[in-house]
Protein backbone atom coordinates (compact mmCIF):
# COMPACT_ATOMS: atom_id res chain seq x y z
CA UNK A 1 0.00 0.00 0.00
CA UNK A 2 1.25 3.49 -0.99
CA UNK A 3 1.97 6.08 1.71
CA UNK A 4 -0.17 8.83 -0.24
CA UNK A 5 -3.18 6.52 0.16
CA UNK A 6 -3.15 6.83 3.39
CA UNK A 7 -1.89 10.19 4.16
CA UNK A 8 -5.25 11.66 5.20
CA UNK A 9 -4.76 10.64 8.79
CA UNK A 10 -1.63 12.47 9.42
CA UNK A 11 -3.12 15.64 7.83
CA UNK A 12 -6.38 15.67 10.22
CA UNK A 13 -5.72 18.47 12.94
CA UNK A 14 -8.59 18.69 15.18
CA UNK A 15 -9.72 17.90 19.45
CA UNK A 16 -9.28 14.45 20.14
CA UNK A 17 -12.51 14.13 21.22
CA UNK A 18 -12.14 11.80 23.92
CA UNK A 19 -14.61 9.26 25.07
CA UNK A 20 -13.54 10.58 28.72
CA UNK A 21 -11.01 8.55 31.31
CA UNK A 22 -12.46 5.31 30.70
CA UNK A 23 -11.18 3.55 28.00
CA UNK A 24 -12.87 0.25 26.74
CA UNK A 25 -11.11 -2.79 26.72
CA UNK A 26 -10.88 -3.34 23.03
CA UNK A 27 -9.03 0.44 22.95
CA UNK A 28 -6.46 -0.80 25.48
CA UNK A 29 -6.02 -3.79 23.14
CA UNK A 30 -5.03 -2.30 20.45
CA UNK A 31 -3.27 0.35 21.98
CA UNK A 32 -0.85 -2.63 23.26
CA UNK A 33 -1.21 -4.05 19.84
CA UNK A 34 -0.04 -1.36 18.36
CA UNK A 35 2.71 -0.92 20.81
CA UNK A 36 1.88 2.66 22.03
CA UNK A 37 2.63 1.84 25.79
CA UNK A 38 2.69 4.13 28.63
CA UNK A 39 7.11 3.47 27.97
CA UNK A 40 7.01 4.92 24.47
CA UNK A 41 4.84 7.91 25.53
CA UNK A 42 7.44 8.97 27.88
CA UNK A 43 9.70 8.56 25.50
CA UNK A 44 8.17 11.10 23.22
CA UNK A 45 7.63 13.43 25.67
CA UNK A 46 11.69 13.60 25.82
CA UNK A 47 11.87 14.04 21.68
CA UNK A 48 12.79 17.53 20.30
CA UNK A 49 12.59 19.00 16.72
CA UNK A 50 16.38 19.29 16.83
CA UNK A 51 15.97 15.12 17.60
CA UNK A 52 14.16 14.89 14.32
CA UNK A 53 16.55 17.46 12.48
CA UNK A 54 20.32 15.75 13.51
CA UNK A 55 18.93 12.45 12.72
CA UNK A 56 17.95 13.79 9.08
CA UNK A 57 21.52 15.09 8.44
CA UNK A 58 22.87 11.31 9.62
CA UNK A 59 20.87 9.53 7.31
CA UNK A 60 21.46 11.82 4.80
CA UNK A 61 25.11 11.77 5.94
CA UNK A 62 24.66 7.86 5.95
CA UNK A 63 22.87 4.90 3.24
CA UNK A 64 19.29 6.80 1.97
CA UNK A 65 18.29 3.24 1.51
CA UNK A 66 17.42 3.17 5.44
CA UNK A 67 14.69 6.86 4.69
CA UNK A 68 13.37 4.44 1.24
CA UNK A 69 10.39 3.20 1.43
CA UNK A 70 6.66 3.17 2.23
CA UNK A 71 5.44 2.19 5.84
CA UNK A 72 3.57 -0.61 6.72
CA UNK A 73 0.01 -1.25 6.82
CA UNK A 74 1.21 -1.59 10.94
CA UNK A 75 3.32 1.38 10.84
CA UNK A 76 0.34 3.18 9.32
CA UNK A 77 -1.96 2.45 11.65
CA UNK A 78 0.67 2.95 14.79
CA UNK A 79 1.50 6.63 13.47
CA UNK A 80 -2.82 7.32 13.34
CA UNK A 81 -2.69 6.08 17.14
CA UNK A 82 0.07 8.11 17.91
CA UNK A 83 -0.26 10.96 16.90
CA UNK A 84 -3.55 10.91 18.65
CA UNK A 85 -1.94 9.77 22.06
CA UNK A 86 1.09 11.91 21.71
CA UNK A 87 0.32 15.53 21.34
CA UNK A 88 3.93 16.35 21.39
CA UNK A 89 4.71 14.36 18.86
CA UNK A 90 2.05 15.88 16.59
CA UNK A 91 3.23 19.34 17.43
CA UNK A 92 6.87 18.51 16.62
CA UNK A 93 6.02 17.03 14.11
CA UNK A 94 3.15 20.19 12.69
CA UNK A 95 6.67 22.39 13.45
CA UNK A 96 9.06 20.08 10.89
CA UNK A 97 6.82 19.18 8.40
CA UNK A 98 6.86 20.13 5.06
CA UNK A 99 9.50 23.09 6.07
CA UNK A 100 12.29 21.10 6.97
CA UNK A 101 11.52 17.52 6.06
CA UNK A 102 9.20 15.28 3.91
CA UNK A 103 6.03 13.82 5.76
CA UNK A 104 7.80 10.43 4.74
CA UNK A 105 11.10 11.45 5.93
CA UNK A 106 9.61 12.31 9.55
CA UNK A 107 8.02 8.87 9.76
CA UNK A 108 11.41 7.59 8.98
CA UNK A 109 13.09 8.83 11.53
CA UNK A 110 10.52 8.36 14.07
CA UNK A 111 10.22 4.70 13.88
CA UNK A 112 14.47 4.92 13.95
CA UNK A 113 14.04 6.67 17.11
CA UNK A 114 11.71 4.36 18.46
CA UNK A 115 12.62 1.62 17.36
CA UNK A 116 13.36 -0.28 21.13
CA UNK A 117 9.73 0.54 22.03
CA UNK A 118 7.83 -0.37 19.21
CA UNK A 119 10.15 -3.18 17.70
CA UNK A 120 8.59 -6.28 19.80
CA UNK A 121 4.83 -5.13 18.77
CA UNK A 122 5.89 -5.22 15.18
CA UNK A 123 7.69 -8.19 15.17
CA UNK A 124 4.26 -9.98 16.97
CA UNK A 125 2.14 -8.37 13.98
CA UNK A 126 4.22 -9.48 11.47
CA UNK A 127 4.03 -13.08 12.97
CA UNK A 128 0.26 -12.93 13.35
CA UNK A 129 0.14 -12.02 9.92
CA UNK A 130 2.16 -14.57 8.79
CA UNK A 131 0.51 -17.11 10.86
CA UNK A 132 -3.55 -15.53 9.20
CA UNK A 133 -1.90 -15.65 5.55
CA UNK A 134 -0.68 -19.38 6.13
CA UNK A 135 -3.73 -19.99 7.68
CA UNK A 136 -5.75 -18.63 4.27
CA UNK A 137 -3.82 -20.29 1.79
CA UNK A 138 -4.46 -23.53 3.01
CA UNK A 139 -8.21 -22.67 3.34
CA UNK A 140 -8.40 -23.99 6.95
CA UNK A 141 -8.81 -22.10 10.03
CA UNK A 142 -5.62 -22.55 12.83
CA UNK A 143 -8.07 -24.81 14.92
CA UNK A 144 -8.24 -27.31 12.50
CA UNK A 145 -4.06 -26.91 11.84
CA UNK A 146 -3.47 -27.75 15.45
CA UNK A 147 -6.11 -30.48 15.62
CA UNK A 148 -3.96 -32.21 12.75
CA UNK A 149 -1.07 -31.58 14.39
CA UNK A 150 -1.76 -33.06 17.40
CA UNK A 151 -3.34 -35.88 15.29
CA UNK A 152 0.18 -36.42 13.15
CA UNK A 153 1.83 -36.59 16.71
CA UNK A 154 -0.04 -39.16 18.44
CA UNK A 155 0.30 -41.13 14.84
CA UNK A 156 4.10 -40.77 15.57
CA UNK A 157 3.10 -42.33 19.10
CA UNK A 158 1.77 -44.73 17.56
CA UNK A 159 3.94 -46.20 15.02
CA UNK A 160 7.16 -45.83 17.51
CA UNK A 161 5.59 -48.27 20.09
CA UNK A 162 4.96 -50.56 17.24
CA UNK A 163 8.13 -50.16 16.12
CA UNK A 164 9.87 -51.21 19.24
CA UNK A 165 7.42 -53.95 19.94
CA UNK A 166 8.47 -55.78 16.57
CA UNK A 167 12.15 -55.41 17.83
CA UNK A 168 11.66 -56.93 20.38
CA UNK A 169 9.91 -59.54 19.33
Amino acid sequence: MAFSSFSWPFRRRGSGGGGGPSKSAAAVEEDEELGVTPQLLDFLRTLSPDAFKSAAVQLQGGSVEAAAGDLTSWQERHAVLVLSKAKELAKIRYDLCPRHMKDKQFWRIYFLLAKSYISPYELRAIQKEKLRRMATENGKSTEVITVEVEMQESKGRVSEEVDLESQSS
